[in-house]
């Protein structure tokens, strides 16, 4: 590796470029960005000057709905003065039908780092790992064969890493077997954000206070909701949260009828992950319209008026046995307010930047195919 300059006690210096796409991946590198000097020092070559430049870019996706970095190295690498690129992107890969870590070209010294197979929990840690693999095999500084999980405690997904049969100057690591697609699963529902879809069901969300704002003031809904058991609410409450879960799937469009690039394994995932998003939504959704209705019917109505109604003393579980119920309800009339919300805003709320354009290319695809 030739040194882009030296200090003067004579010591190499390595620029290594680290470059994120927007979002969750520009957050994680950016923390990161203060850390790895001394890191890179430390795990790979302490006479070396690490330098680390953190920046947010994007490449465009091929035909095939992935990304080439080595098309575009160069240009990056000498436009900002690298030695070493590594790219994060939040698009799930694959190496075959296995989820695929990082891709490392050795002889052009780039590696290019897919976020979401690095799963949920510890995410900073395991990005910082893949970086320090990454750019030990660029700078040849380790003979290991197969990087492994830092944390012996951390076994939910093993790592394997084999050199490419496509090139001898390049490695990638993979993710095998159910664990490993648990691990890209947790990863892909952590890059869709859910909380991001809140926002943008508001003609849901308006719909389902008004509604369940209706059913506290009705005496016949306090009388049901006290005559049922807490598991028939519950069944209620899960009905009403996957009723509203396949509207938003089935109206605005968000599950993959397509067969990406000849893999339906890669479709079943992306729907998977997309399903739990959504359900995680409209869950948080439900649970802030409880405390609107409990808060609200406390407010409401009086303790004795209730009591006379309901004849048996009051407290505060009948109000929330209350809420529980006209919460239910509510959520069902969000499903059907959720049809005069923005379908595009939708989409992009429930889906990754990158990921959304991947869904964009198979549709443009399929439609020209047809």
């Amino acid at each position: 590796m030739a040194p882009s300059g030296g200090d003067e006690r004579g010591s190499r210096t390595i620029v290594l470029g680290l470059m994120a796409d927007p979002g969750l991946p520009e957050l994680v590198t950016t923390r990161l960005g203060d850390v790895l000097p001394g890191k890179l020092s430390e795990n790979i070559d302490a006479a070396v000057r690490w330098e680390v430049s953190v920046i947010r870019e994007t490449l465009p996706l091929d035909a095939d709905g992935d990304m080439q970095l080595e098309r575009y190295s160069e240009d990056l690498k000498q436009r900002h003065h690298w030695d070493l690129l590594v790219y994060v992107t939040d698009l799930p890969r694959y190496v075959g039908n296995e989820p695929l870590v990082s891709d490392v070209n050795v002889a052009l010294g780039v590696c290019l780092i897919s976020l979401p197979a690095l799963g949920w929990p510890r995410v900073r840690r395991r990005t910082l790992q893949a970086v320090l693999h990454a750019v030990a095999h660029m700078t040849e500084a380790s003979s290991a064969e197969e990087p492994a999980d830092d944390e012996s405690a951390d076994r939910l997904a093993p790592v394997h890493g084999v050199f490419s049969s496509a090139r001898d100057d390049g490695k990638y690591s993979y993710l095998s077997g159910l664990r490993g697609r648990l691990r890209l699963m947790l990863g892909m529902i952590r890059s869709n954000q859910p909380g991001r879809l809140l926002p943008s069901l508001s003609s849901a969300t308006a719909a389902a206070i008004g509604t369940g704002a209706f059913g506290i003031f009705y005496a016949s809904i306090w009388n049901m909701a006290d005559s049922s058991s807490p598991l028939r609410l519950a069944g209620i409450s899960v009905l009403a949260v996957v009723s509203m879960t396949a509207w938003l799937i089935g109206y605005n469009g968000l599950w993959d009828r397509h067969r990406l690039h000849g893999l339906a394994g890669r479709a079943g995932m992306d729907n998977v992950a997309t399903a739990i998003t959504v359900v995680l939504s409209v869950a948080a959704m439900y649970l802030i319209l409880f405390a609107v209705l409990f808060l609200g019917s406390l407010a409401v109505i009086s303790g004795d008026y209730l009591q006379s109604q309901l004849k048996h003393p009051v407290s505060p579980i009948d109000y929330a046995r209350l809420a529980w119920l006209a919460s239910s309800l509510g959520t069902f009339a969000g499903a059907l307010g959720s049809s005069f919300d923005s379908d595009e805003s939708i989409r992009e709320a429930t889906y990754s930047r990158r990921q959304q354009e991947r869904r964009k290319l198979a549709d443009e695809t399929s439609g020209g195919r047809e």
